[in-house]
């Protein structure tokens, strides 16, 4: 192939590979992202067969799902029927599964030269790939973790990979003669190595796209990371060739069997005969076939609940005015709270908004150059952001003393001679602070929000917003309350609630903080939101837009630990003390619907005690236990997102495991919010169920593995024990209790209360939105104005009533 048509198949293999992200801010990914425009079940193939990837859960399980009743014979037969097999009985499809439950499952064909070598010489050189490229790609991305330092930082991945590997003896050692001359003898630019190398294997375009993509698989990890480098460069106009460099990489074992090998003929041959048909795809076994039919069942059969459940709501009466309004993030564990809380006290609205508030803000923390991104990791962030305090000179000097102090001890512990001398004399003198931070009676690692700050100064958090222009607060200001449907009924108090979680000794904490804060806890978010919203000048300018916002309404930021379902008031001295009482009141009834939000969420943690105290005292205490291994759910169990006025769910039961988010189409004539919730939200909450569902159907391949043998590589991702790949996804914790799985794998269903030809509209406008429902990714169905789902999207802008569903679907404006 010529140059041109490589660097189109290169492009077309990275987009191919889903970005991953570091622990300090890790986040959900849809680890499919790069097949949207490729049908499931086609996608279920291809990977089973270039990597051995399950897109299914085992026949077992889904047989258990019919034996227990969540799977129904009507779901089965919808599935035969959706997938154009009416005419086969429910009983024939049962048995079938019944007889092949125990078979094995689809694995990985031989595309890669490696593959064959592995065959013949009975050694797995893949294995051998892995740990070798892991070793090094650790050290030459480590993040200021390792003592020792690469001498590779500067070039680029291809470079650097060169100058390890001829000096690595490991590969010769383990069998691979000649390995560091071979790599020695290769030109220093990657592409021009690509390119030789491809043409001499001769394939067509769709082949090389094939062959590649399953070389990357074999290092999901770090293909993955490096995506995520490449995909966050795009955004600051970064270097977007990371990737294509870590491809050459890998060409460069392959390269060695096809050229340097002593078997290098025998594996040519048997290489070649396998792709002289075409990609060498593994037969469809029939095991995959049930299990993709089933899992349209266990689809349907979630569908079948959710409507079962809106089917039962009633008109509800009146509001009365509310005294509050309390801003969620759409997170599903807001859910609960919101019920629990509009239960507590009826006179308190609550909204679901994306949980960076629209506010994209980059935070500088005391005493750091840099700061983080405190948004979607689908934009970039446009507003900086600085923390206060009333003493800021001090508190930063003692900040960065404090980090260079700690720097320099942890240096001593790890040196290679100083250890020795820290574990004999020193190391007693920890046991006190060991057995304090087992009995929770302090926390074994710092907050790095109030690390260096003084107690006197910990009292209220503050913001310096000087970075932003007056005009560019008005138009997030705008932006903000259209977003959120309260522009033209706002209440006396407004709580921009963010949201983030509290655990110990966990490397995905972040995790489990706000994916719409970039993985970072949505406190500078929402108390950028009370900044600005409380601003004088922005009220000013937001009147002569139409937006008035009366002059006794106070915004507060506050923070919801999804932990402990704790709400805490980020600073609450802008409150005057003629207001004290009001905010008292607010404070009281957020207590309640704490409390009885943690009670409820006991039920899933499996916490029993012999009074409500004590099953909240241990709810609490998992924050602060770093033995433990699951501190909450997190979004476990995601399976809808409901986009509509909160009528339509207040007071339903979804047990946290719906994303809400407040839309009201009669105010968006021209349905621009409604495309950027689409666009945005709709996306976001599509990745995370993703997330979920391949870290439950494919632990080992698309999830992190079991969280008790992780070791943090790098500051920046986890192994799962010494060696191997670097792990993405969730931890098998966060989705199994240790007997049953707690996240069942169901593609996400949309529902949203708008007209018809309005979600078709947008739907055509972005294709990437239209290829997530035609190839079924995720479902999509239409609610109507008495709360009821109407209709469901199959493909092609074609929408289906629902047969029994008697009310009106929303009447087209259009």
């Amino acid at each position: 192939m010529h140059t041109s048509v490589n660097q189109k198949v290169l492009e077309k293999v990275s987009k191919r590979i889903a970005p991953s992200w570091p622990l300090k801010n890790f986040v959900a990914v849809n680890p499919y992202a790069g097949f949207t425009d490729t049908p499931y079940a086609d996608t279920a193939r291809i990977l089973g067969s270039r990597a051995g990837i399950g897109m299914t859960m085992p026949l077992a399980f889904y047989l258990g799902q019919v034996k227990d009743g969540v799977i129904q014979r009507k779901d089965i037969q919808k599935a035969l029927e959706t997938a154009r097999m009416g005419n086969t009985s429910v009983d024939t499809i049962l048995g079938k599964a019944q007889k092949i439950q125990k078979g094995q499952p689809q694995s990985g064909s031989d595309y890669n030269l490696l593959d064959v070598a592995s065959r013949i010489e009975l050694k797995d050189w893949n294995e051998l790939l892995i740990d070798r490229v892991s070793f090094w790609a650790a050290a030459h991305f480590d993040r200021d973790v390792s003592v020792w330092k690469t001498k590779s930082s500067g070039k680029n991945l291809y470079q650097a990979w060169k100058l390890e590997a001829q000096i690595d003896r490991t590969t010769e050692i383990m069998g691979l003669p000649g390995f560091r001359s071979a790599i020695k003898q290769l030109p220093n630019n990657p592409l021009e190595f690509i390119d030789a190398f491809l043409s001499q294997l001769g394939l067509d375009e769709e082949e090389t796209e094939a062959y590649l993509h399953a070389l990357l698989l074999k290092v999901l990890g770090w293909s993955s990371y490096i995506s995520g480098l490449d995909f966050h460069n795009s955004l600051y106009d970064g270097n977007k060739s990371n990737l294509t460099e870590f491809l050459a990489v890998l060409l460069t074992w392959e390269n060695y069997f096809l050229n340097h090998s002593p078997q290098k003929q025998e594996i040519k041959a048997i290489w070649y005969q396998k792709w002289n048909t075409g990609e060498p795809l593994s037969s469809q076994n029939e095991s995959l076939k049930l299990a993709l039919l089933f899992q349209d069942a266990l689809d349907f059969a979630s569908q079948r609940e959710l409507k079962s459940v809106f089917q039962k709501q009633k008109p509800l009466d009146s509001k009365a005015e509310a005294k509050a309004q309390m801003v969620f993030c759409i997170d599903v564990r807001s859910e609960v709270y919101r019920r629990n809380l509009e239960r507590v006290n009826p006179q308190i609205e609550t909204v679901g908004f994306a949980g960076f508030f629209g506010f994209p803000v980059n935070y500088v923390p005391l005493g750091h150059e840099d700061g983080k991104n405190q948004c979607p990791v689908l934009i970039p962030s446009s507003a900086l952001v600085k923390e206060a305090c009333t003493d800021q000179k001090h508190a930063a000097k003692k900040r960065i003393s404090d980090h260079q102090i700690g720097k320099t001890w942890k240096k001593f512990k790890s040196g290679a001679i100083t250890s020795f001398g820290f574990v004999s004399p020193i190391g007693l003198s920890f046991l006190p602070k060991i057995l304090l931070n087992s009995f929770h009676i302090t926390r074994p690692n710092k907050d790095p929000k109030q690390d260096g700050i003084g107690k006197w100064q910990k009292k209220g958090k503050m913001l310096d917003l000087s970075a932003i222009s007056l005009a560019d607060k008005v138009a997030m200001a705008a932006s903000s309350l259209t977003g959120m449907g309260i522009k033209d009924n706002l209440a006396p108090f407004v709580l921009i609630t963010g949201h983030g979680s509290s655990s110990v000794n966990n490397p995905h904490a972040s995790g489990l903080d706000c994916g719409a804060c970039g993985g970072h806890s949505g406190e500078v978010n929402a108390l950028t939101a009370q900044y600005v919203f409380n601003d004088p000048e922005v009220r000013n300018k937001l009147k002569e837009q139409g937006i008035n916002i009366p002059e006794e309404t106070i915004f507060l930021a506050c923070l919801h630990d999804t932990t402990t379902d704790e709400i805490s008031f980020v600073n609450d001295s802008w409150v005057p003390e003629s207001r004290q009482k009001e905010l008292a009141d607010l404070k009281q009834s957020l207590q309640l619907a704490s409390k009885h939000t943690r009670l409820e969420r006991t039920l899933r943690l499996n916490i029993e005690g012999k009074s409500d105290e004590e099953i909240e005292n241990r709810v609490k205490a998992r924050a602060e236990d770093w033995a433990q291994i699951r501190p909450e759910w997190g979004l476990a169990g995601c399976n809808s997102f409901i986009v509509a006025p909160r009528d339509r769910s207040k007071g339903l039961k979804l047990d946290g495991k719906s994303f809400l988010h407040n839309y009201n189409w009669k105010e968006d004539p021209e349905f621009k919010v409604l495309e950027i919730i689409m666009t945005a939200p709709m996306v976001v909450t599509s990745w995370i169920n993703l997330q979920y569902y391949a870290s439950t159907t494919d632990n080992q391949r698309l999830g992190a593995g079991n969280k008790t043998l992780h070791n943090i590589t790098s500051g920046l991702g986890v192994l799962e024990g010494s060696s191997g790949d670097l792990r993405i996804g969730l931890p098998l914790q966060s989705v199994h209790n240790g007997e049953k799985f707690e996240h069942l794998p169901i593609r996400l269903n949309v529902v949203i209360e708008a007209p018809i030809e309005a979600i078709n509209s947008i739907l055509e406008k972005h294709d990437h939105l239209r290829q997530l429902f035609d190839n079924e990714w995720i479902y999509l169905h239409c609610m109507d104005e008495q709360g009821k789902i109407s209709h469901t999207y199959h493909k092609n802008l074609q929408w289906k009533a629902e047969e029994k569903v008697a009310a009106q679907v929303v009447e087209s404006v259009l």
